[in-house]
């Protein structure tokens, strides 16, 4: 598996051709708010080959995970504010509400897009992971505590308990508000990638390690071990705290 095989990876779809794509999620006809600093949407211009988790976009879930073909060059996002007077910075690069913005520059390398939505002293940031990946590999998403970190030979694994989550909707009022449930402690083992992402902090201020080392010396400074597990194949690609967005 090489670096190009490293892929990052959450939810919404993205895509092969750039051709203007707007979501049928059920807020693109959300009456305006004054003084709001939600987005009613967010859409990119390439919806063929993405794939974004959540798939759908909720104005409360402020993280996402998207992941392109390895080929895809020139993605843009066009977020739309609930408040037209509300400023919009893509990457610190002011955007009008439902236009595009500025082109993504795409490295073979993982990068944070942020949204900021400004409306006064108030503010709300969303953030979209973004990475290349093989289209024909195999991706998966989890959520659970992390038992071990070790090294095995001359490849470090990551043992977790996995949980099973269950959400509560996607519509308006409930967002991507979660619960889960984890009977028993199980121990599932997976080899970690040499170029796996790492961050740890919160899922709204999620910080990112040089190494795993760093990731092993910090990731339960928050009080928690739990966190969002990203998978290629059967290697760990990325790890990231995990939490819904209220």
């Amino acid at each position: 598996m090489t670096r190009r095989i490293l892929s990052f990876i959450l939810a919404l779809v993205m895509g092969l051709c750039c051709v203007p794509a707007l979501a049928d999620d059920g807020y693109a006809g959300q009456s305006y708010t004054a003084g709001s600093t939600l987005l009613s949407n967010l859409t990119h211009n390439c919806p063929n080959t993405g794939i974004m988790l959540p798939a759908q976009f909720s104005p409360y879930q402020t993280t996402y995970l998207l992941t392109v073909a390895d080929w895809v060059s020139r993605p843009t996002f066009t977020p739309v504010a609930m408040d037209p007077a509300a400023v919009i910075y893509v990457n610190g690069r002011q955007v009008r509400s439902g236009t595009a913005s500025q082109v993504i520059e795409m490295t073979d390398q993982p990068q944070a897009v942020t949204i900021q939505v400004s409306n006064g002293s108030a503010s709300t940031t969303y953030t979209v992971y973004l990475q290349r990946r093989p289209s024909e590999k195999r991706t998966r998403v989890s959520a659970g505590y992390i038992n071990d970190i070790y090294l095995k030979g001359t490849t470090w694994r990551i043992d977790a308990d996995l949980v099973t989550l269950k959400y509560q909707g996607d519509d308006y009022e409930s967002g991507s508000l979660s619960t889960f449930k984890n009977g028993s402690v199980d121990h599932y083992d997976y080899e970690v990638h040499p170029n796996c992402i790492f961050y740890y902090g919160t899922k709204q201020n999620p910080i990112k390690v040089n190494n795993i080392s760093e990731f092993m010396a910090n990731y339960q400074v928050y009080g928690s071990n739990f966190y969002t597990i990203i998978y290629i194949e059967s290697q760990i690609v990325a790890v990231l705290p995990y939490g819904a967005d209220y």
